[in-house]
């Protein structure tokens, strides 16, 4: 019933956005600043796991939206316009990235700041999108959010994309502009490293891959 009523949600969403971007394209600016409150919470997410702080986050996401404001001939109609704004965030993300890396300055979050700012707790997810675990929601959330740090970027993304975010396959794949068999490979892979990482936490028993 909950899965039925998330898609109902879902799907009324991605109907409002599309009446919205016409809107818009019919020259009502207003429009636009319901896209991105529409939005604005989701990307924000995204973006908070991808760079790990409240400032990078908020300054791409505000990136993310001045580009989808100044992009949006390049929206496809039947494509979901959170799907094509994620797309635009990962991207900025990517940039902001190795551009701290470039400046030595990504030395990644502590646990502390992440149980400090983490943008709300992390939804229930099904055993096949995140790593078992017997501990307590709260030290596996953190844990979580902690390992995410560590994967590769792209490993992230689409982890975030699909248990956090809750996107299909086939619209991970087109936010990261790949192969759904690609975002599944990393899925995998992103489970694998996480339930490694877990475990030498100690928040996981060695079974839980």
């Amino acid at each position: 019933m909950t899965d039925a009523l998330t898609a109902l949600e879902t799907d009324t969403r991605t109907d409002e956005d599309r009446a919205l971007v016409e809107r818009f394209r019919a020259g009502d600016d207003t429009a636009f600043d319901a896209l991105i409150r529409n939005n604005q919470n989701r990307v924000y997410g995204l973006l908070w796991r991808m760079l790990g702080n409240r400032e990078d986050a908020l300054d791409v996401a505000q990136d993310t939206f001045v580009r989808a404001y100044r992009g949006i001939d390049g929206f496809l109609a039947e494509a979901r316009f959170s799907t094509w704004v994620y797309g635009i965030a990962l991207n900025l993300a990517r940039n902001r990235l190795r551009d701290r890396s470039r400046k030595g300055r990504d030395q990644g979050v502590s646990l502390e700041s992440l149980e400090n700012e983490a943008p709300g707790t992390i939804p229930a997810a099904t055993t096949a999108d995140c790593p078992r675990g017997a501990a307590e929601q709260g030290e596996l959330a953190a844990a979580l959010e902690a390992c995410l740090e560590h994967l590769p970027e792209t490993l992230r993304g689409a982890f975030a994309l699909r248990v956090f975010e809750g996107l299909a396959y086939e619209e991970i794949a087109d936010a990261m502009e790949c192969p759904k068999g690609t975002v599944k490979s990393r899925l995998n892979d992103a489970r694998r490293r996480l339930a490694e990482c877990l475990e030498r936490r100690g928040v996981i028993g060695g079974d839980a891959a």
